[in-house]
């Protein structure tokens, strides 16, 4: 019972309380008619309420405190006095005064206790990671004011300013602090002052050192100034302090800031044990060197984010010209404004708090803003007040959030963004609450090295951290550090983790998968047979290498099938097993069924055993199926897999019982497919494939919503396939509701089979509608009068709320776009709308257009949906906006999108698949290349980096590496042209060679030099560009301009413009403005067609024209 006691009681990694209780007393009463249990545990004396029940089930609740002993300080209770020691001023109580603030050294080896009237302590981190006193003193001046202070040089040197007296102290400690014991006579501090007059309260921070000084900034709202500490030895050996002031430029901004928050300096060294510290992909943590290192930032009254960096300076006196300042490293722009706190971390978090109706709203920004990321990480409006903000870091750059409440802290970290759920991109990862401790409220906390968190309440301290003992004999220490648990949820993921096989399969890497898979299976079957050691993983330069290559399964796989072939087969029959089939998935996913993978979650292992079921099904289809049709059966297998196994308790088979009455298995994790998918389908050559796919998928029987929840007839591109289809659907949906017509006679009205319908209804003797629809569709419904009579009843079903009866008997009327509409405005179902109006008017139709641009466009627009916009452009054949919807922002496209947009979303770029989709088609057609030609190389560059960084968020470093790797900048880029006529005909020429090279024939040498003095060569990289477009094909979707002539036309007999040559022998300018050499007449020469459209020139084409005979000496033969 003692045990189970300090396990429920004493708190995680806390080295409050010396021990854990050691005697217990249960007594036994009856509290008015009521019988009681009440716990007694010493020491510290504590009595508790307790509930037997619950206190033997393990639930935190069983026990209520009611009273408790005096806790002596922590200071007292924790370890004995140091001689050196001066003991804290005592109140009247007994009690040490209470804790104001915390100040540390830059590392965190060392922190300033700050009490009230104005004593002070230093204590400094032991190499077990325990608090020790270093020196305590009281305030130079009795004040009750609050000391501005700095302290660094580990915890030797401390600067204290006071605004009353408007000047600024150093304190510095001779003795060594990392020494224990500490000597019994230290050496007395050695002082200095300097007078520093502010406007205002200042704020202190150190900076870098510079040939053994250490500059203090002290930054105002309205100027900065450094302060140059050094310890300068005398000529007869004593010691004193060397105080320097330097003004600084101002600050380069239009408006004066209203904070100036210096930037946390946690992780700008690395540790002194590097090898604890690993950053991603194993690499030891990058130094920041001191240019890069932000001193501070300055917030605007208009919540604008500006970052700050000290330029070069020496420290000397020098020219008003040669004076030290700030240089701007990043702007973002927060739109908050009236903030109450703020901070920043060392890789550049900033944290906010704004107070709102709601509450008080934390926001945690990025620096890194861009047109593809607002910089905005987190938003949370907390009900309670938040007292204190801190940050810490680790060294590969992840920054850790204290938020600091009254009885409780929340630790937030950044958490792995994943395709598999919608989780913010911060969590909390722990919660300490002190109420059970102590009744006084937190009034301050701050970090310290190697994660740990020192918290203050009333006189009290307390530290939280890894415990480096466990509290009971016997028990087992914590699973990890904090940095190790935050690594472990933002670091580099295994080979094996769902999240990257996930994404190599969307990156076209199935044999890489193949191969993890393998790989996989192997450890699993080492650690069943007992071998011991780390599961095996592929080498990082394998996921760098293009799938074109023969991997090493593959090339294993032809060797044994060729040592086979010729006699030569040795291996075993475990080494063949051991090759990617289904017989090894089958394997696998048993054993993973039964010892599930450690640090792996329920969620995710169901995701992985759905991947390595997928990869096998997709392996067999993967000759018939391209890129993209790959990657709609990853998502729709997977999509339709975990529904199964989260209905059916984790069965993966397809049962009949499975669907519900109205289509689509119940329940669903989500409600469709992601339109990401439905535009990997959409822009697949091989349809009839996928739609037999989902078709089997279904059941065998595909209803309307298996459909919707699928994106058929958005991602289906023949209107004939569409027809089909809808018939099946329709077919289906009437066997389905036990044979009713009206639950089909919608999609059957769709194809225009009345007939069909009214012999349904024919067989519907028990339905007791059948009377008036035999007599109603005994009509002739191309009269006006019976379609006026089915528009009619379609108003009436509207006002019973039978929404889809309405719309088919609006389809039966013929009103296509009240029948669309009834879909968008009471069904809320604009996949129904697209798929009626495709089926009734095909693609180019004018109801498709309104719903595409007054439905579909601005709800991808408002909800920042790319994939959606990016679908519905290329309906619309604006081809060349929808490749730019995926680069440029949202605003700046809204203009020309040609839609009603009241609402524009926050911007999406957190799918690294848009950087597949851009690379497919920004050259498939010319619609595509003229979208790409107006998107700039230094966008382009940013969208990379942006999808880089969201590679990395999920945990896929090595795809990041690859994607900058292997990312092909060979596109045109168009320079600024000044003038709007330059901007038309620039882009012409760019098309004309895009078109050249797909259409142009192949001509001789000395052919192409002729053409060639006729126009401007092109760059090097619209070379590079067309060469390898005219190794592909491409769809000319848009009208073209005129070719030029092969040859320089001959200019007429007669003098050219207004009868006269000019002096130069040159011809008049050209239609574009440009010179063409003159030439003599000619009557041999080939006649030339003047410039025309492409529809011109094949008319043109058919044309009997006299072609010149080639001189095949010019071939070189």
């Amino acid at each position: 019972m003692l045990k189970q006691f300090s396990v429920l009681h004493t708190p995680p990694q806390s080295i409050v309380t010396r021990t854990p209780p050691t005697h217990l007393s249960l007594h036994f009463s009856t509290v008015r008619g009521k019988p009681t249990a009440t716990l007694l545990a010493f020491p510290p004396f504590r009595s508790y309420e307790l509930s037997p029940l619950s206190f033997f089930d393990g639930q935190s609740s069983c026990l209520r405190q009611f009273s408790r002993s005096y806790d002596p300080p922590l200071h007292d209770a924790w370890m004995p006095d140091p001689p050196f020691r001066e003991r804290p001023k005592k109140t009247k109580t007994g009690r040490a005064r209470p804790i104001t603030g915390f100040a540390r050294t830059p590392e965190g080896d060392a922190v300033t206790v700050g009490r009230e009237q104005g004593s002070r302590e230093i204590w400094v981190r032991g190499r077990a990671g325990r608090l020790r006193l270093l020196a305590a003193f009281p305030p130079d001046t009795p004040s009750e004011e609050e000391h501005v202070v700095c302290l660094f040089d580990e915890g030797r040197t401390i600067a204290l300013y006071s605004s009353e007296s408007q000047t600024l102290f150093v304190k510095h400690f001779p003795h060594d602090p990392t020494l224990y014991p500490p000597p019994e006579q230290p050496d007395p501090p050695i002082t200095a002052s300097i007078s520093l007059k502010t406007a205002s309260k200042p704020v202190l921070f150190s900076l870098p050192n510079i040939q053994g000084r250490t500059p203090i900034a002290c930054a105002t709202l309205s100027e900065t100034s450094l302060i140059y500490v050094g310890i300068v030895k005398s000529d007869d050996g004593s010691k004193h302090v060397g105080l320097t002031l330097q003004p600084t430029k101002s600050l380069p901004v239009a408006v004066p800031p209203e904070w100036i928050v210096p930037v946390d300096p946690m992780s700008w060294n690395p540790p002194s044990d590097a090898s604890q510290s690993l950053g991603p992909l194993g690499l030891l943590p990058k130094p920041i060197t001191d240019a890069n290192r932000d001193a501070f930032v300055s917030i605007s009254p208009e919540g604008e984010l500006s970052f700050w960096a000290a330029t070069a300076s020496n420290g000397s006196e020098s020219a008003a010209r040669d004076l030290p300042g700030w240089r701007c490293t990043g702007m973002v722009r927060t739109q908050r404004k009236k903030i109450t706190m703020a901070q920043c971390s060392s890789a550049k978090k900033t944290v906010l708090v704004v107070d709102s109706d709601g509450g008080q709203e934390v926001t945690i920004w990025d620096s890194k803003e861009s047109e593809f990321s607002s910089g905005l990480e987190y938003l949370h409006v907390f009900q309670e007040k938040i007292n204190d903000l801190d940050w810490t870091s680790t060294y590969d750059s992840l920054s850790i959030l204290a938020l600091g409440f009254e009885g409780r802290v929340h630790l937030l970290c950044p958490q792995r963004m994943s395709y598999f759920d919608e989780r913010s991109t911060w969590g909390t990862l722990h919660i300490i609450d002190i109420s059970s401790m102590s009744d006084s409220i937190i009034s301050d906390s701050i970090w310290l090295s190697q994660g740990a968190l020192l918290v203050s309440a009333a006189h009290q301290l307390y530290v939280f951290g890894e415990a480096r003992e466990p509290f009971l004999a016997g028990s087992n220490p914590t699973s990890g550090s904090l940095f190790e648990n935050v690594a472990r949820q933002n670091g580099p993921l295994d080979d094996f983790h769902p999240q990257l096989i996930l994404q190599c399969l969307l990156w076209n890497k199935v044999d890489l998968v193949k191969e993890i898979i393998t790989l996989l299976a192997h450890n699993v079957a080492s650690a069943r047979s007992g071998a011991q050691g780390e599961m095996k993983q592929l080498p990082l330069e394998r996921f760098w290498e293009d799938d074109l290559v023969p991997s090493s399964t593959t090339a294993t796989k032809r060797s044994l099938d060729a040592s086979v072939l010729f006699g030569n087969h040795n291996e075993t029959d475990s080494e063949i097993q051991d090759l990617f089939s289904r017989e090894l998935v089958d394997r696998l996913v048993r054993s993973l069924e039964e010892h599930p993978l450690p640090h792996l979650t329920p969620s995710e292992m169901e995701h992985l055993i759905v991947l390595i079921q997928t990869t096998v099904e997709i392996d067999e289809q993967r000759r018939s199926l391209d890129a993209n049709g790959v990657r709609y059966l990853i998502s729709m297998r997977s999509f339709f897999i975990i529904n199964r196994r989260v209905t059916k308790g984790g069965s993966g088979a397809a049962t009949p019982d499975s669907k519900s009455k109205k289509g689509v298995l119940a329940p669903f994790v989500r409600e469709r497919i992601r339109y990401r998918d439905i535009v990997w389908a959409f822009h697949s050559e091989s349809q009839e494939i996928l739609l037999s796919a989902s078709t089997v998928a279904c059941g065998g029987k595909m209803l309307w919503l298996d459909a919707r929840a699928l994106g058929v007839f958005l991602w289906g591109t023949s209107v004939e396939s569409l027809r089909d289809q809808m018939e099946v659907i329709a077919r289906n949906q009437y066997m389905a509701s036990e044979r009713d017509p009206s639950a089909c006679c919608m999609f059957y009205f769709a194809l225009g089979k009345v007939k069909l319908v009214h012999g349904l209804w024919k067989q519907a003797a028990w339905h007791k509608e059948q009377p008036l629809m035999l007599k109603f569709l005994s009509n002739d419904f191309s009269q006006p009068r019976w379609q006026t009579a089915a528009l009619k009843n379609a108003f009436a079903l509207l006002s019973k709320q039978r929404y889809e009866y309405a719309a088919a008997f609006f389809l039966l009327g013929g009103s296509l776009k009240d029948a669309v509409n009834v879909c968008l405005k009471q069904l809320a179902d604009f996949q129904l709308a697209v798929a009626l109006a495709r089926v009734v008017e095909g693609d180019n139709g004018p109801v498709l257009q309104n719903i595409l641009k007054d439905h579909v466009i601005p709800r991808a627009f408002s909800r920042g949906n790319r994939w959606l916009g990016s679908w519905a452009f290329w309906m619309l054949n604006r081809r060349d906006l929808a490749v730019r919807i995926l680069l440029t922002p949202l605003r700046d496209l809204a203009a020309e999108a040609d839609a009603p947009l009241d609402e524009i979303g926050d911007p999406h770029y957190d799918d690294p698949s848009l950087a597949v989709l851009f690379a497919q088609l920004k050259s498939k057609s010319l619609q595509t290349v003229k979208g790409t030609i107006e998107i700039s190389g230094q966008t382009e560059f940013n969208f990379v980096h942006q999808m880089a960084r969201v590679l990395c968020r999920m945990g896929c470093h090595v795809l990041a590496i690859d994607l900058v790797r292997s990312w092909s900048f060979d596109r045109p880029v168009l320079a600024a042209p000044t003038q709007p006529k330059d901007i038309a005909d620039t882009l012409d020429e760019r098309l004309l060679e895009v078109s050249e090279a797909n259409v142009r024939p192949r001509l001789s040498p000395v052919r192409e030099r002729s053409v060639s003095t006729s126009r401007p060569p092109a760059s090097p990289t619209l070379r590079k560009t067309f060469a390898r477009l005219q190794r592909s094909s491409m769809i000319i979707d848009m009208e073209l301009p005129s070719f030029p002539p092969t040859r320089a036309p001959s200019p007429p007999m007669a003098s050219v413009a207004n009868g006269a040559t000019m002096a130069n022998g040159l011809s008049p300018l050209d239609t574009r403005g440009r010179e063409r050499p003159a030439m003599t007449s000619d009557t041999s020469t080939l006649n030339t067609t003047t410039n025309t459209g492409f529809g011109d020139l094949m008319k043109t084409a058919k044309k009997d024209v006299v072609v010149p005979e080639f001189d095949m000496s010019s071939f070189g033969f």
